[in-house]
This record gives structure tokens, sequence and C-alpha cells, in this order.
């Protein structure tokens, strides 16, 4: 969701609706019935509506704590999938339409459960050999109790006007969340920060910057197709001018926006008329599984060339961060 008016600067005093939406999201708060597992819970979410990298940090999160010894399970919704789960997700039988996109990026990595209830997702990976559960998203939800939060905010965007959806991006003003949070993820993706950040570094001291880095085959033709939906496209089109592509055409989706086959065609017919290689993300590819050979989508997943996106954070910092909140013990 990108409503131009949410990002600009607005007068201080207009914080005054914020005071009044967070009254009503209290008061229906009151009403939902909390749990709390036995598993510890980490959640990685955001301030804000819409994407802001949360299933990057999500996988990256999940590789270094495995690499410390913890099993851990992915727990999501399954945006824009009809299961409803409990279920363990299969890369090689669930398609983005049934699980979500995210879901089976997830699943490339790991045990990977989609539920839309999270409590009863929960319950079910209580049942499962593993140490921790790590959720995508789900930090505004007071449903399932959190042991330890994860924010995710972008340098280039921030936290918007500070005001609350529908007068600005944010699921609940910080403040009222403040004490919950544990550390902020900052992504550095732009030369200046956004003015909203001051605002995020009054209430919270730890946070570490962090960059994404991508990788792009050097051996692609100088000419390229690129074809995405991720929250921020920016740096995959700065990495891709970097490596001495040119870029012909660019299709930015909106977020889990439907790769048909009309659009299909239309990226195959740029590439072929500009002999143009096509890159896309991991994240978008996905919702090409299972697409016939035959069809223009199963074409595009055949010609797709998948841009390798990496996170480069402290991770000894992070780790050492959810092991002491979390009393964890490495094997």
């Amino acid at each position: 969701m990108d409503i131009k008016f949410w990002w600009k600067k607005n007068p201080n005093f207009m914080l005054f609706i914020n005071f009044f939406l967070d009254f009503l999201i209290l008061i229906k708060n009151l009403f939902i019935k909390k749990y709390q597992s036995s598993l510890k819970v980490i959640c990685v979410g955001n301030f804000t509506l819409g994407g802001s990298g949360k299933t990057p940090m999500v996988r990256h999160l999940r590789e270094i704590l495995t690499k410390k010894g913890y099993e851990c399970a992915v727990l999501l919704r399954g945006y824009k999938g009809k299961f409803k789960g409990p279920l363990i997700v299969d890369i090689n039988t669930h398609l983005s339409s049934e699980v979500g996109d995210e879901a089976l990026l997830h699943a490339k990595d790991g045990l990977t459960i989609v539920s839309k209830d999270r409590v009863k997702g929960c319950k079910y990976i209580e049942k499962l050999d593993v140490d921790l559960i790590i959720l995508d998203d789900g930090f505004q939800n007071p449903s399932l109790i959190k042991d330890y939060n994860l924010i995710v905010v972008s340098s280039n965007k921030g936290i918007g006007n500070k005001l609350i959806f529908p007068f600005g991006p944010l699921r609940e003003s910080i403040r009222r969340g403040r004490k919950e949070v544990n550390m902020i993820i900052k992504f550095i993706n732009s030369e200046q920060d956004h003015h909203s950040l001051s605002y995020v570094h009054k209430y919270f001291s730890k946070i570490i910057d962090t960059e994404y880095i991508t990788r792009i085959n050097a051996n692609l033709s100088e000419n390229v197709v690129v074809y995405t939906g991720i929250a921020d496209p920016s740096k995959l089109i700065s990495s891709i001018n970097s490596n001495n592509k040119k870029i012909i055409s660019s299709f930015l989706l909106r977020d889990h926006q439907e790769i048909n086959e009309s659009l299909a065609k239309e990226i195959l017919i740029k590439s072929k008329e500009n002999n143009a290689d096509i890159i896309t993300t991991e994240k978008d590819i996905v919702r090409l599984l299972g697409a016939k050979e035959d069809t223009f989508k199963g074409r595009l997943f055949v010609k797709s060339n998948i841009a390798d996106l990496a996170i480069k954070a402290d991770e000894e910092l992070l780790i050492n961060d959810i092991e002491n909140s979390l009393n964890l013990i490495r094997k």
C-alpha cells in the first residue's frame, strides 16, 4: 500500500488522532484471549502496513539460529493463500494460491506452518520437535504472546507521517508498543534517513543497521528485463545497473500481485524483442511454481534468472541479544 500523503511530513499536532485510534485498538484488544506457548516465540514484524523486508529477515534469522544449533519452525498466515491450516508447507506440492508466496520461500529453508489462526498454528508446532517458533508478521496481534519482538523498518520510508491507518501507514502508534520491542532492524536503502526515523530513534536505542546485498549473474546479456513485486525494488534495480546491465523494461508489481498469462506473455515479448535476459527474485518466481510448460507462465518460469538477495547485519549482536533475552542455551 503506497498512498503518497502517508509518507509526507505532517504537523505534530495531528498526532492527537493517534490517541483516539489507539484507544479504540486498546478496547478491541481487551476482548481478545491471549495464548502463551510452551515454546519461545520470536516475532519479526513492522510498524507499518505493507512490505518492509520482514520475510527476508525471517529467512536470515532462521539461517543464523539454525547454525547456532536451534531447530526453528516458521509460522505465518499465508497471505492470499486459500488454505486455512494449520498445515506443513511442502514446496513440491503446494502453490502460492494455496499457501501464499512467503510460505513457499520459507518452506525452501525448513519447517514452515501456515495457519490463518496463529494460536492454532502455534499449538500444532508445539507437538513437533522444534526449539523456537519464528512468526513472520503478527506484532500487533495480541492473541499469541511473543517472547521477543524484532521490528523491521526501512531508511527511505521509516514510519511515514507517524499516523495510524487510515490517516497514515501505522498499524498502531509506536509509543503504545514500544515496551514490547526488543530490537529494531533498519534496512539502509537510501542515502538519507526518512524524517520519521528521528521519532524511532527517540523511543528505541537498540537498532541494527542492515543492508541488502544483491548478486547478479555476470554472464547474462547486457540487455535485461526485470519483473519484481518486492517491497523495495530500488536496491535490485541499482545492483543491476552497477553490474553494467541495461534495463530495457522493468515490470514493478504490487506486493502479492498475480502473474497471469497476459503479464507473463508481455514480459516474454519484451525479452525476445530486445534479445534481453529476464531477471527476477526468489519471492517473485515462486508465484510461477506449478505452471505448465506450454503456458506463458511456464515459459517465463524457465527463462527467469534469479537475483540472489542476501542480508548483511551484525549477526552476533542480534543472536546474543535473543539468547540473553530468552535465556536460551545452545545445544
